[in-house]
């Protein structure tokens, strides 16, 4: 199981990063804690892919994905003034929580809300987000929730 999450991220980042307008990473802080990578195809999409750990309740690896749809807000001068983006998305998250002799895979469907403002020159933004989660296959918690801030730094194109 773990290596095809592997090779799915792999396999997706590939294809993502063939037509990106451009390619970002940075922190995660908060719940989890980690890093994140983002993948811009177009202006108003983008593929949001992250790796952390959470030390809330259960103590978990995890790893998700999520398909971000922006509202992008340009200033008049952009370049001078920044831009301002609200966004919300669906994604998926997969968990694996408990002790190393005896750990447990656990799935999620997220629907991640949030913002990101790129500063002058878009080559860093910095973005902050609440994630709303429904639990798959549990009876004890159906809904959870993450909230993460950070920042991108972009490496290729812009605007």
């Amino acid at each position: 199981m773990k290596r095809t999450l592997i090779a799915a991220v792999i396999v997706f980042a590939g294809i993502s990063t063939a037509d990106a307008m451009y390619v970002g990473a940075g922190p995660m802080i908060g719940e989890p804690i980690g890093i994140d990578f983002k993948v811009w195809p177009r202006q108003s999409l983008a593929f949001d892919v992250g790796l952390g750990y959470s030390w809330y309740q259960d103590s978990s690896l995890q790893a998700q994905g999520d398909l971000l749809f922006h509202s992008v807000e340009l200033a008049a001068n952009p370049t001078k003034d920044g831009a301002f983006s609200l966004y919300m998305g669906l994604g998926a998250q997969m968990r694996l929580t408990g002790q190393f002799q005896d750990q447990n895979l656990k799935a999620g469907l997220r629907m991640p809300l949030g913002f990101e403002y790129f500063f002058p020159g878009f080559v860093v933004s910095i973005y902050a987000e609440a994630v709303p989660i429904f639990n798959l296959g549990t009876t004890d918690q159906y809904f959870s929730g993450d909230g993460v801030f950070g920042f991108h730094y972009y490496w290729s194109g812009g605007f």
